[in-house]
C-alpha cells in the first residue's frame, strides 16, 4: 500500500520493493490454509490420504516454489539495483568511472527488469512439474480396498537429480554467492567513504577556523548526517545478506545433497528440516520486506502520512519525492 502511491513509484528500486512485497505476501497467504488444515484442523499423527488433499499439496508446492523463486530473483536484482546507485553517488570511489551507458539502460528498462524474475522463475521450476505427481495406492488391510493418494516421485529417473541440481545450484548457491559478492563490494565502498571523509574533516580542521569547528564538533555528539546513513546502509546490507544466506544457503545445500545422494538422502535426511526450511522462508519474506522499508525515510513518511495523519508534512514530502531514494 505505501509503494503504491504516486512519490513512492517514481524510484524505480521502489517499484522492486513493491513486487517483492507482492510475491512474498503470496507466499505468507497461500501457508495459511495449508498450516490451518495440517495443524489444526488434522488430529495429531493423522494423515489425509485423499486425492483433493493430495492435489492440493502438490499446487502448494509448485505455487511457494515459483514465487519463492521470484523472491529471490527480485532480491539480487535489488542488489545489483543499489551498487548502479551507489556507483553513482560515489563515482570516485570505484576504480573505473561507472559506466553511464549501463545505468542509464537499467532505467529505462526497469520494468522488463522487474518482469524477467517473473517469467524466468516458473521455467527455472518446469522439472519439478514433472518429478512429483499423485499417485494411487490400495490399501490391503480394508475389505473394499479403500484408494489412498500421496505425492509420489521417482527418484531413479534423470530428471529427479537434473530437478534438485537446478534446484540448488541455480536457483539456491548462486544468488547466495551473487549477493554475498554485491553486498560486500557494497560495503567496502560504503566504508572506505566514511574514511574519506574522516580525512577531509581532519584536513578542514587544520585551517583557520579549526578552533570553532572543533568546539562544534565537542558540543555535537551525534555524527553526521550523511555517515548516519552509511552507517544504516551497512546495516541493512549486513542484515539482509545474514538473513537472506540462513533461508536460502541450508535449502541449496540440502537439494545439492539430494541430488548427489538421490533416494537415501531425501528420504531419510530431508523431510525432518522440511518444516524448518519452510519457517525461515516465511521469516525471510516477512522480515526482509520489512528491513527495506524501515530504512528509507521516503517510506516512513509516506507511512505515516498514509495511515496516521492524512495532511502530515505535505512540505517534507515534496521536498522527498524530488529526489530518488537510492540508499536502501
Amino acid at each position: 500500500m505505501v509503494l503504491t502511491r504516486k512519490e513512492m513509484a517514481k524510484a524505480p528500486i521502489n517499484n522492486i520493493l513493491k513486487w517483492l512485497a507482492v510475491a512474498d505476501m503470496f507466499v505468507m497467504l497461500e501457508y495459511i490454509p495449508y498450516t490451518s488444515y495440517q495443524y489444526i484442523y488434522m488430529e495429531p499423527g493423522e494423515k489425509d490420504l485423499s486425492y483433493g488433499w493430495a492435489v492440493y499439496l502438490l499446487v502448494h508446492m509448485h505455487f511457494t516454489q515459483i514465487l519463492h523463486t521470484i523472491s529471490i530473483g527480485l532480491t539480487v536484482m535489488l542488489a545489483v539495483w543499489r551498487y548502479v546507485a551507489i556507483s553513482q553517488m560515489l563515482p570516485s570511489l570505484f576504480h573505473r568511472h561507472p559506466n553511464e551507458g549501463c545505468a542509464n539502460f537499467l532505467l529505462a528498462h526497469s520494468r522488463e527488469a522487474i518482469l524477467f524474475p517473473f517469467i524466468i522463475s516458473p521455467i527455472l521450476c518446469l522439472p519439478t512439474y514433472f518429478v512429483f505427481q499423485v499417485r494411487e495406492t490400495h490399501d490391503v488391510d480394508t475389505v473394499d480396498h479403500e484408494a489412498l493418494y500421496h505425492v509420489y516421485f521417482d527418484a531413479d529417473s534423470v530428471l529427479y537429480r537434473f530437478n534438485f541440481w537446478i534446484h540448488s545450484v541455480i536457483i539456491k548457491l548462486l544468488p547466495c554467492s551473487a549477493l554475498t559478492v554485491i553486498s560486500v563490494v557494497l560495503m567496502n565502498v560504503l566504508y572506505e567513504a566514511s574514511r574519506r571523509r574522516l580525512k577531509l574533516k581532519d584536513y578542514g580542521h587544520a585551517n583557520k577556523y579549526a578552533t570553532q569547528l572543533c568546539l562544534n564538533d565537542t558540543r555535537s555528539k551525534r555524527p553526521p548526517r550523511c555517515d548516519r546513513r552509511n552507517d544504516r546502509t551497512t546495516l541493512l546490507l549486513v542484515a539482509v545478506l545474514v538473513l537472506f544466506l540462513v533461508t536460502e544457503f541450508p535449502q541449496g545445500l540440502l537439494g545439492l545433497l539430494s541430488g548427489m545422494m538421490e533416494k537415501c538422502f531425501f528420504a531419510h535426511c530431508y523431510p525432518p528440516f522440511g518444516e524448518l526450511m519452510d519457517l525461515l522462508a516465511l521469516i525471510n519474506a516477512a522480515v526482509g520486506f520489512v528491513l527495506y522499508g524501515l530504512m528509507s525515510k521516503q517510506f516512513r513518511t509516506t507511512f505515516r502520512s498514509l495511515f496516521f495523519k492524512r495532511h502530515f508534512g505535505s512540505t517534507e514530502m515534496t521536498r522527498l519525492t524530488r529526489v530518488t531514494t537510492t540508499c536502501v
